[in-house]
């Protein structure tokens, strides 16, 4: 019996192993082709020097102003802007004490700006967009949201009209109290970008050269105050605000923005909490102009059942079972937009990974071995819903060679995959240390590492790819410039530090077929269990032994035919004139 009894204890701690490796490992695993988890080198890694919190000294600037623990509680969101070839401006955003950080491209801490001016003459020409601008009064449990002629009113105590005549006085001449300022409610998103300038009758502004003139802004999601803030990126001053829509299409809902981000032509694409419809698309001017990329779901056979003995009321209730929100965006350098969404419900959870197009279509290649979505084993029942279902992606970010990665913020992982939907490396995890990922709000890339932003620990961290991340992003982005030859060096190495890297194969053998060397090509789509691939070598593998051998073989088979005919034929002749003279001579 107590054979038995070892067995079983062998076979529980071998189904745990293959099972829970996933949840329970911080690093250091992949998927294989049949949805397994296999141990691979993790792919990004933080280094001691990596990690930025309020101590670190880096947040102290040259003036001795410090990032403190007091204002640094809540932060949302991080993005990185390339000012040049070598140096990036990052800025974090705190919703709670409604700060924009400004670092530089090593976390070195340089200012942080409170609030932002508004400038009269900036306005003359759109005085009834600047009456619907908000601005919060007060701070903590006491805040609230003011429209601006309110504002005006109880801190500076003058009328609209007053305001615009501020505009007359020379801005170096003006006081502190002919200064006026827009303070963020709940400042949730950050994002920077250029623009074309236009004149106040929204044409393009050209320089003497006849070359468009270019804004450089930042935009700012005021979520609290219903509206988006965009400052000049110099001295932070209010050059536009987006307000709440105020069309039909949009009517009952409330403005919410949490993140967003704009296209070359200055088009603005939001996501506001609470509005399933799809991302929002404004126009440079700020005007609403419609939704894209809806995340419709299928609802089960009950579901629907249920939906049909329900009051208006009750379905209205119900409206994330009918579409999901999005919870982040990234935009590549074809203009294509990157989000994720989460699964809720019966929700595709295949899905939640999307590459929009300008017609908001989902155009995602997913031709990995599994389709784009995290872990692939989850917990799918328990009392603990922060531990059970799929992952619960909160950001996304891509860089210039169509490689994209995701922060799943219910496991701390981020999940890596190339322009094709192939999971390259899962990195990060869960942990009791500052080098952990428990909360992970933001991520960015910069060059081939990415800068994350915990919300948990309200930690910067910096994650470097490994030695094999490293081979890895090599053949990548050999492949994605179509440098095929040099890719297949590289997923020749990557072999040579792990063959159980399935996927490194499938790259050696793309090369081989375009080599033409077929045969070569279908034993490395074996290996890496690449259907797709190893039928269209075996396709071209066949129809080049057709073309090799079918001249020839025909050309026998056809001097054979010809030959058993012509002998038959003369055969057939030979024995006729036998048979004829044998009945002459019977005669």
């Amino acid at each position: 019996m107590s054979k038995y009894y070892k067995i079983l204890i062998v076979l529980n701690i071998l189904l745990f192993s293959i099972v829970v490796a996933p949840i329970t490992a911080a690093t250091g695993y992949n998927y294989s082709h049949d949805g397994r988890p296999i141990y691979s080198t993790v792919g990004l890694s933080v280094t001691p020097d990596g990690i930025y919190t309020v101590i670190s000294e880096r947040w102290t600037n040259e003036k001795g102003e410090k990032v403190v623990s007091e204002e640094f509680t809540n932060p949302m969101d991080l993005f990185i802007y390339p000012e040049s070839e070598e140096n990036d401006v990052i800025y974090i955003v705190d919703s709670a004490s409604n700060i924009l950080y400004v670092f530089d491209s090593v976390m070195n801490f340089k200012h942080k700006v409170y609030r932002f001016e508004v400038r009269p003459e900036d306005f003359i020409n759109n005085t009834k967009l600047l009456m619907r601008a908000k601005t919060r009064d007060d701070s903590g449990s006491s805040a609230q949201s003011w429209d601006f002629t309110k504002y005006l009113k109880e801190e500076k105590s003058m009328e609209f009209l007053d305001f615009l005549a501020v505009a007359e006085i020379p801005y170096k001449d003006r006081t502190e109290e002919q200064k006026f300022y827009i303070q963020c409610y709940d400042l949730t998103g950050v994002y920077r970008s250029v623009r074309p300038a236009r004149d106040n009758n929204g044409v393009p502004i050209k320089d003497n050269e006849d070359k468009p003139v270019m804004e450089d802004l930042i935009y700012l999601c005021d979520m609290k105050n219903n509206q988006i803030v965009i400052v000049d990126a110099e001295d932070y001053h209010v050059v536009q605000i987006v307000p709440s829509p105020e069309t039909v299409n949009f009517a009952n809902k409330i403005f919410m923005p949490s993140r967003m981000v704009t296209d070359r032509y200055g088009r603005i694409y939001v996501i506001s909490e609470g509005v399933f419809e799809g991302i929002m698309m404004f126009s440079p001017a700020g005007v609403f102009n419609s939704y894209m990329g809806v995340n419709y779901i299928t609802l089960s056979f009950w579901d629907i059942f249920w939906r049909r003995f329900m009051t208006d009321e009750q379905i209205a209730l119900q409206q994330t079972t009918v579409s999901t929100t999005f919870t982040s965006l990234d935009i590549d350098n074809n203009q294509f937009i990157y989000t994720t969404s989460r699964a809720i419900g019966d929700t595709n959870d295949t899905r939640m990974i999307k590459r929009l197009n300008p017609e908001g279509k989902d155009v995602l290649t997913r031709n990995g071995y599994h389709d784009p979505k995290g872990d692939l084993i989850y917990v799918r029942t328990g009392v603990d819903q922060n531990l059970r279902g799929p992952s619960r992606f909160s950001s996304i970010t891509v860089n210039n060679y169509g490689v994209y990665t995701v922060a799943d913020e219910k496991s701390g992982r981020l999940f890596t995959y190339d322009d094709e939907g192939n999971l390259l490396y899962i990195s990060g995890g869960r942990g009791n240390q500052f080098r952990d990922l428990n909360d992970p709000v933001a991520i960015c890339y910069q060059g081939e590492n990415i800068i994350a932003l915990d919300r948990y620990s309200k930690t910067v961290l910096r994650f470097v790819p490994t030695d094999i991340a490293v081979v890895i992003n090599k053949a990548v982005k050999y492949h994605y410039e179509g440098n095929l030859v040099a890719s297949s060096e590289e997923w020749k190495n990557v072999v040579a530090k792990n063959p159980n890297y399935e996927y490194a194969y499938v790259g050696i053998g793309k090369s081989l077929l375009n080599e033409k060397r077929y045969q070569e090509a279908m034993s490395y789509f074996q290996i890496g269990y690449n259907v797709k691939y190893y039928s269209n070598a075996y396709k071209l593998y066949r129809d080049e032994m057709v073309a090799k051998f079918f001249t020839p073989v025909f050309t026998v088979g056809l001097v054979l035919i010809l030959s058993g005919v012509a002998y038959q034929t003369y055969r057939n002749i030979r024995y006729k004139r036998k048979d004829e003279d044998a009945g002459e001579g019977d005669e």
